[in-house]
């Protein structure tokens, strides 16, 4: 045998002559391979001016001086390149990588992939370096645990367990952004379960609690459903007044229920609801609501919380008295005012923006809390808009006609009774879009009553008045036509009311 087995370094033969030359070469050879570092792998090329001593793992492809020798490791060693074939179980550690790899037969491979059994890690990091606090530390995109199943030897079962000493420390998962603590669950300082929540990392409030004795929950901050939204129309969607979007002088309404406050705006919305808001937009709350909600009298001394979502820009509001802000940002944001004893009747509540300002889903509730805001059906909005303003129906044409007959009662006077689709809240007033009378079939903005018996169009003299005669009520009324001086026709005659296609008649009974 002319070289060991393992190492192939050469061995010196009986009565050999220069037994120097075959022994330094053996020297040569253990210095190049025991506890082996390579300067990098799938080297396919000899660098151009190596020191002496460099090694190298010869990739696939070589060429020049590395052809024919790849996966060996090539040593630099007395101005010539030499060559090893691996064995299986070599050991190298790659400087550029700073890695360590082990040949298995057929090629070079992670040490991590021997790796069965890591015993007693005392620390170890994924993807980031763990410190002495953070012991096991990672830095992934996803993490899955899946149960060993019974075909593999396990029981299908997995449960991830953790512990804690004494009932006072915390064992918990802390959920946080930017590494700053919002919400955590566990057994905080206690044996009961817990989850707490915080705004920004310090202050923190208990959301749950699970006694573990009993298994009763509680809500050391009280437990809210969905908030009862004061504020009616709050999604912008009953329009009986047909408002384009634009301007609004001051007291004047828009969308049903909202008017401008103030000074005036200037209001706009879009298919998806959102509101942009110039100025100042009010509402003013029924006090009837407080019993009818809230089970009190009225309002006076009771928190209220006003919210929108989604506002681009800070929002000035005034509850009552109370004025507040609502912060620009995304998602619900709200303003919590408690008012005065002496607030005893409506409320009004103001928006106001003093640049443009985007936002949508405006709700007014009872309490502290900003709940999620829930939306009327669209039926229901308008049901609950009727009782404040509705307009008279009116089909047909054009002209339209008025939904119901009325009679020339007296010589000026032409009354109609008109049943309401919804109670009024209180007996209503008349409001019209300013039509004249026409003596004929109405166009544009005028109104004409013509007589079904004698097939003629009434005519009028002097000024005309529309009024509600004084039999009314809030589940139906008498409208009241008078002329300043007379109708023609004959007394008693029976007809309908006609409108031009810009012409109406609504009762209002706002706040």
């Amino acid at each position: 045998m002319s070289s060991t087995p393992n190492l192939a370094l050469p061995l010196l033969a009986a009565a050999q002559a220069q037994k120097h030359v075959t022994h330094n070469e053996a020297l040569a050879a253990l210095d190049a391979l025991v506890l082996l570092a390579v300067k990098e792998r799938g080297r396919t090329s000899a660098p151009g001016s190596p020191n002496e001593g460099e090694r190298y793992l010869v990739g696939s492809g070589a060429a020049g001086s590395f052809a024919g020798h790849e996966g060996e490791v090539a040593l630099f060693d007395l101005g010539v390149w030499r060559f090893f074939a691996p064995r299986p179980g070599w050991r190298a550690y790659v400087e550029a990588e700073d890695r360590i790899i082990v040949f298995d037969g057929s090629e070079w491979r992670d040490l991590g992939q021997y790796s069965r059994d890591l015993g007693r890690v005392e620390r170890l990091g994924v993807g980031t370096a763990p410190d002495e606090l953070n012991r096991l530390s990672a830095k992934l995109n996803a993490a899955l645990f899946a149960a060993l199943t019974t075909s593999e030897g396990g029981t299908g079962d997995l449960r991830f367990v953790l512990n804690k000493g004494e009932a006072a420390n915390v064992l918990s998962q802390l959920y946080q952004r930017g590494f700053s603590g919002r919400a955590e669950t566990g057994l905080i300082g206690s044996d009961d379960f817990s989850l707490r929540v915080s705004p920004d990392g310090s202050q923190w409030r208990d959301a749950m609690r699970v006694d573990c004795n009993t298994g009763l929950v509680s809500f050391p901050n009280g437990a809210t459903g969905t908030g009862v939204n004061l504020l009616i129309n709050s999604a912008f969607l009953v329009n009986q007044r047909v408002f384009a979007g634009g301007a609004l002088s001051s007291g004047v309404y828009g969308f049903d229920r909202w008017k401008a406050g103030t000074g005036g705006c200037t209001l706009t919305r879009t298919a998806d609801g959102t509101v942009t808001l110039t100025g100042a937009l009010d509402q003013v709350v029924d006090a009837a609501n407080a019993a009818a909600i809230g089970g009190f009298a009225n309002f006076a001394n009771r928190t209220l919380t006003l919210s929108v979502e989604d506002p681009s820009a800070t929002l000035s509001v005034t509850i009552g008295t109370k004025t507040a802000s609502i912060p620009a940002g995304s998602g619900r944001r709200s303003a919590t005012v408690t008012l005065g004893s002496s607030e005893t009747g409506h409320v009004t509540v103001r928006l106001q923006a003093s640049t443009a300002c985007s936002f949508k889903c405006v709700k007014l509730e009872i309490g502290p809390n900003a709940t999620p805001w829930v939306g009327e059906p669209l039926e229901i909005e308008d049901f609950r808009c009727r009782r404040y303003f509705q307009k008279l129906p009116a089909g047909g044409g054009p002209p339209a006609v008025l939904g119901a007959l009325g009679q020339r009662v007296a010589g000026n006077y032409i009354d109609l009774p008109c049943p309401l689709s919804v109670a009024m809240r209180i007996p209503p007033s008349v409001t019209t879009s300013g039509f004249s009378w026409a003596g004929a079939s109405p166009v544009g903005n005028q109104v004409g009553f013509l007589d079904n018996g004698s097939g003629s169009w009434i005519a009028m003299t002097g000024a005309m008045t529309v009024s509600v005669a004084t039999t009314n009520g809030i589940s139906s009324v008498v409208l009241r036509f008078t002329a300043g001086t007379s109708f023609t026709g004959t007394a008693g005659a029976v007809g309908n009311l006609y409108l031009g296609y810009t012409a109406f008649v609504a009762l209002q009974a706002e706040l």
